[in-house]
């Protein structure tokens, strides 16, 4: 499966090009708890952060779910 496909399959189940915790965690199979720990750490997952506060939630662009699963063979949803 190609990016794009990949990619459309995404858009077409949330219906959105920027995503939720909780909707990257189901898509990699992943608990949101390490979502987050990645955030944290820096790791794998490029953020937006919707807000100022510290504490303000974050999103995740369709694009960097589509890259993270097709530079590493991820089986999705």
């Amino acid at each position: 499966m190609n990016k794009q496909e990949i990619r459309s399959l995404i858009y077409q189940k949330y219906g959105a090009f920027l995503l939720s915790r909780k909707q990257v965690a189901a898509i990699l199979g992943k608990s949101v708890a390490t979502i987050d720990r990645w955030k944290v750490q820096g790791l794998y997952l490029e953020y937006k952060k919707l807000g100022k506060a510290k504490n303000a939630p974050v999103e995740y662009p369709i694009d960097t779910v589509v890259d993270y699963i097709a530079n590493n063979n991820k089986k999705i949803m």
